[in-house]
């Protein structure tokens, strides 16, 4: 076995133990929400609901005597977390659902989850059970009046943003923007300042409600801490004291979620006005329709907002595109944050070139085109073994039958020398039938040729689908169309893609679902 390259620590690993990223600790603070997502859905009676027959949202909220708004955001995260299908707005159970949520079925176990949820409010009880004096005076407590909720909430929004601004900084130094700069709703103000320590040129005007500039004013009390940021009081929704201003930078970070649809295109039609003709406005959130992402945080997220906010939800990068456009606005670039957030940035049209990475329109094409999951890679995590081939030769019942199969196609050394032509590539995961998934690969890999990558190749899953069986004279019929599977080129399938995030097991039991990977390499 040979791996090219020292591994990095990519985006999508961010949640592994043997990584220092804060996004690990994150998503275990956040579990819960998984949890009481199954068990919400358990109670609801929703898994039984459409196992009873396919039906669309409107008849399933019927059926299971549930509010349709909320049902669909539900949904939502069930679907993301694979425990529901949706195929031409029907829902179906997913795999595990159907082998464990099923009341009446011999499988079930949801009277055990429920169960364990039963337990969950002795959990609360750890820190007494441990501590000796336990001391919870520092610590938000239910019933807690409106200003410490506000410093606790601000205090504990501003380290976040702290984490977040580095990221966001490093993104913009792909671009050549200047002050002035607005942060819109920015708390405490840690990524204005945090952007603001490098630029000069103009003012920084961090605008918010006046009991939050009470605690950033806490936060950051020294002339030092605050940096050139002027502070300005007021409800965005009301008024904008920024009658003759035009800015350079408009930030919205974690600003339009708090809002319905409505009333935050409303909001972000109310920050276009101040920009300059060569501003650029910066919307950095939780988007639910960035699926790239595993755990997916943007529909948990919108969930939360569901819960504990009056109107709040979590927009999709897709819609706030669109309103970004109805403003006179291009997004320049959507592109997701190495943590579990994201970013759109949108200028006048005209007024920017463009920052988009194509690799990243590419895996959103990836989904559109029916793929469940894409991650990208750099290729030096991409595994190859001699094994791998003999195996073909060991256990598959077309070894020797087919031109892009094993002991045809590309051996490991020729697999290998071509990686190393390549720095990254796009794991596609999928599903049967496999000449489908053959097909979408081949639309991708046009679509990556057209976006400029002209070196763009894909390798598919298992023997090539495109023909019922290669002629015996030995000369491809389709050679536009055939591609060798990853496997056959020496690809070890199962520890590239456990690299790269992805959880990838053997079918052990009929019934269960298999997973097809595909790879495109790109240059």
């Amino acid at each position: 076995m040979s791996v090219k390259g020292k591994p990095a620590i990519l985006p999508f690993q961010a949640g592994d133990p043997a990584a220092t990223h804060f996004q690990y600790l994150e998503d275990m603070a956040t579990a819960y929400w998984y949890s009481e997502t199954m068990f919400a859905a358990l109670e609801l009676g929703l898994f039984d609901a459409i196992e009873t027959g396919a039906a669309d949202t409107e008849t399933l909220a019927e059926r299971a005597g549930c509010h349709l708004e909320p049902l669909k955001r539900l949904l939502a995260v069930l679907k993301d977390m694979q425990l529901v299908r949706c195929d031409a707005g029907r829902w179906y159970n997913g795999q595990i659902a159907r082998m464990y949520l099923l009341s009446g079925r011999p499988g079930y176990m949801g009277d055990f989850l429920l169960y364990r949820r039963y337990m969950q409010h002795r959990w609360h009880e750890l820190v007494q059970q441990v501590g000796k004096k336990p001391d919870t005076a520092g610590r938000l407590q239910p019933g807690d009046d409106y200003e410490r909720r506000n410093f606790y909430y601000v205090r504990a929004q501003d380290a976040l943003a702290r984490r977040k601004s580095g990221e966001i900084q490093r993104l913009l130094l792909r671009l050549d923007w200047s002050p002035p700069v607005l942060d819109v709703g920015g708390g405490a103000g840690a990524l204005i300042r945090r952007l603001m320590k490098d630029k000069t040129g103009g003012p920084a005007v961090l605008f918010d409600l006046p009991e939050v500039l009470d605690v950033a004013n806490m936060l950051y009390p020294g002339a030092g801490d605050r940096g050139p940021v002027q502070s300005v009081a007021g409800d965005f929704r009301r008024s904008v004291p920024f009658k003759d201003e035009a800015f350079g930078l408009i930030l919205m970070s974690n600003f339009l979620h708090a809002y319905g649809a409505e009333e935050a295109r409303g909001l972000l039609r109310r920050a276009c006005r101040l920009l300059r003709p060569d501003g650029v406005v910066l919307i950095h959130d939780y988007f639910p329709d960035r699926l790239n992402r595993m755990p997916p945080k943007g529909s948990l997220h919108d969930l939360n907002m569901m819960l504990n906010t009056f109107d709040g939800r979590c927009h999709p990068a897709e819609e706030i595109a669109e309103w970004m456009e109805g403003c006179g606005l291009e997004p320049i670039c959507v592109t997701d944050l190495p943590s579990d957030s994201g970013l759109i940035l949108g200028a006048k049209k005209g007024a920017r070139p463009s920052m988009q990475d194509p690799s990243c329109a590419l895996a959103d094409a990836a989904v559109s085109l029916g793929f469940q999951r894409v991650v990208p890679i750099d290729t030096s995590l991409v595994v190859t073994g001699a094994w791998v081939r003999l195996k073909c030769a060991c256990g598959c019942e077309k070894y020797g039958r087919g031109l892009q199969c094993p002991p045809q196609g590309p051996g490991v050394d020729e697999t290998n020398r071509l990686l190393g032509e390549y720095t990254r590539g796009l794991l596609e995961q999928g599903e049967p039938p496999g000449r489908l998934f053959h097909e979408r690969l081949l639309e991708l890999e046009k679509a990556a040729f057209l976006a400029g990558y002209h070196k763009a190749l894909s390798f598919g899953a298992g023997p090539c689908p495109v023909c019922d069986a290669c002629p015996p004279d030995g000369r491809c019929r389709f050679p536009e169309l055939a591609r060798p599977s990853m496997e056959a080129a020496g690809m070890d399938v199962y520890q590239t893609v456990r690299n790269a995030g992805i959880s990838l097991t053997p079918v052990q039991e009929q019934g269960q679902y298999v997973k097809y990977i595909g790879l495109l390499l790109l240059e």
